[in-house]
């Protein structure tokens, strides 16, 4: 029968084992713990290892009065008697069951799994080891978590502005100057057979290409060509002399009032100077009655009546003649016996070699006014036969 000393001390290792696999069952999260039929076994296990209360109490007496005679007092073997040790036993088991069930309840309910079977204990243990057999939990096999693939954003490219031209300010033409419009004088005459055109010379700085003059019966000629506003261009134009100032218009009504406006124009017709509007009024060509013809001795002698206008419509008399043409006429390409200057003049003499005897000839004088653009008829005597 074992000592008092070595019965407490065992109980004392039995505490701290039941202590060390309950710290250890709470550490593992109830993963592995005994079941209920192992917590009763064990607990049986351990009271059939307790000697009988009655034979240990008068074992211990006996050997008390016989080695210390009379006690004073509990001894550590009374202190550690069977009955004070028991209740804290029973309560171990039944926290130690407790803890069984709540790891079945948990077992069954949240996990869903099979309880990780306990080995068994042996019911024997022997005098070197501890009483209660260590429990060494069995890790439940923690589930590998399966991968889920992590989506990968798709990389959306920044967007790169598209730059922008900067914006070119439209070049301005340089403005050409408007050349100053120059300025002429015009001088009509009335004259027999038509009007005759004076005008001063250009001198501005713009690039003289050739002069107009513009006709019409109202006195509102605009400066610009070709002509509008009712006005007509008679056929004055010429290019290329800025000194040739003069023109003629013979396409004239007697008796009408008619207006004019002479302008100088560049090649592109663009005016670049102008004279004011002027009139005058358009006469017939006139007669100057018979022409006399006779022979002298010096040849044959013609004579007429002078013409009597203004000057500006005279430029010299034609004595023109034909063989073949009985109205003989020196614009028209006939010849003539001669030209003379002098308005006041009223004779002349034609030599035997002009006019040859013994053939026929139709003679006049024609009083003719010749200008820059051309010559017209003023005045002229009737037609002659000689002889």
């Amino acid at each position: 029968m074992p000592s008092d000393d070595r019965f407490a001390d065992r109980f004392a290792d039995l505490e701290r084992d039941l202590a060390a696999a309950g710290d250890r069952a709470r550490s593992a999260d109830f993963a592995s713990r005994p079941d209920r039929g192992f917590s009763d076994d064990l607990r049986d296990r351990l009271l059939s290892q307790l000697p009988d209360r009655g034979a240990a109490e008068s074992h211990r007496a006996a050997e008390s009065d016989r080695d210390r005679g009379p006690r004073v007092g509990w001894s550590l073997g009374q202190l550690f008697r069977v009955p004070r040790f028991v209740p804290a036993l029973v309560a171990t088991s039944l926290v130690f069951a407790a803890a069984v069930g709540a790891r079945e309840l948990y077992v069954a309910v949240g996990n869903g799994g099979t309880p990780t079977p306990v080995p068994s204990v042996s019911a024997e243990p022997s005098a070197s080891e501890s009483l209660a057999p260590t429990l060494e939990p069995t890790d439940a096999p923690t589930p590998e978590p399966t991968a889920v693939p992590t989506a990968v954003p798709t990389a959306v490219p920044t967007p790169v502005p598209t730059p922008k031209p900067t914006p070119k300010p439209t070049p301005k033409p340089t403005p050409v100057p408007t050349p100053v419009m120059g300025s002429l004088s015009l001088w009509p005459t009335t004259c027999n057979g038509g009007v005759v055109l004076n005008w001063s010379m250009y001198e501005g700085a713009g690039a003289f290409n050739h002069y107009t003059t513009l006709r019409s019966t109202s006195p509102e000629i605009p400066a610009a060509y070709p002509p509008s506003g009712g006005a007509v261009d008679p056929g004055t134009t010429y290019t290329g002399y800025a000194e040739k100032t003069s023109a003629y218009d013979i396409g004239v009504d007697p008796g009408v009032t008619y207006y004019y406006r002479t302008m100088a124009f560049n090649a592109d017709d663009g005016v670049i100077a102008t004279s004011p509007v002027a009139s005058a009024m358009g006469k017939p060509v006139k007669a100057l009655g018979v022409l006399g013809v006779e022979a002298v001795a010096e040849g044959t002698k013609l004579t007429w009546t002078p013409y009597g206008g203004p000057g500006e419509c005279f430029t010299y008399y034609k004595l023109v003649y034909s063989e073949t043409n009985p109205l003989p006429a020196y614009l028209e390409g006939d010849p003539y016996l001669a030209a003379i200057s002098d308005q006041a003049a009223g004779t002349f003499v034609a030599s035997p070699t002009q006019l040859v005897s013994g053939s026929t000839y139709y003679i006049r004088v024609q009083a003719i006014r010749s200008t820059n653009s051309g010559s017209f008829l003023v005045a002229q005597t009737d037609v002659a036969t000689y002889p």
